[in-house]
């Protein structure tokens, strides 16, 4: 299942990692931090709290990665430039994401910043979004998107244009083993 969700999620665009454990992917992130943001400018990263981060000392992360800002609002949101939130499932059919968000800063966090890190757990990636419908109660959430690829349109002149409704860029962190 994994690799068709993402040769078909590369296909639009996205950048696919596979991990196999919370630790690894964690080490990505914070390496992709230190390389994409700079430690004068700080809270350039909002991140969703979410399962991915029980276990881990988040005062002690953000000791080491002063950018990041736990506790998101519409302006942190709006001025970052990475958003990181655990999405909750994936679409292998199409190497969509599907985000179903109870509260509104997991939606900021991955429609404002630039730059979208979308971990999705392995045993959530489902053939189709039939399999998907089927695992959740569409009566009781309040808020679901697709997300599929980067930002794009073309409805100016015809050109293709990347990030100009959401993220330029879509890096989803696929964790085996939480």
């Amino acid at each position: 299942m994994f690799e068709k969700f993402k040769q078909k999620a590369e296909a639009i665009n996205a950048e696919v990692h596979f991990f196999n454990s919370k630790a690894e992917a964690l080490e990505f992130i914070k390496d992709f931090i230190k390389q994409n943001t700079s430690r004068a400018i700080s809270k350039e990263v909002v991140w969703c709290d979410s399962l991915f981060l029980e276990g881990i000392d988040k005062d002690a992360l953000q000791k080491e990665l002063p950018q990041i800002e736990f506790n998101i609002d519409l302006n942190s949101a709006s001025s970052a430039k990475i958003g990181i939130n655990q999405v909750d499932f994936g679409i292998a059919e199409t190497g969509s994401l599907v985000e179903i968000a109870e509260i509104i800063f997991k939606r900021l966090c991955s429609i404002l910043p630039e730059i979208h890190i979308a971990i999705l757990p392995m045993k959530k990636i489902l053939p189709d979004i039939e399999s998907v419908m089927k695992q959740v109660d569409i009566k009781k959430i309040p808020y679901m998107t697709i997300i599929s690829g980067p930002s794009r349109t073309a409805d100016i002149e015809r050109v293709l244009t990347i990030g100009v409704h959401g993220p330029e860029r879509v890096i989803i962190l696929c964790v085996d083993n939480f």
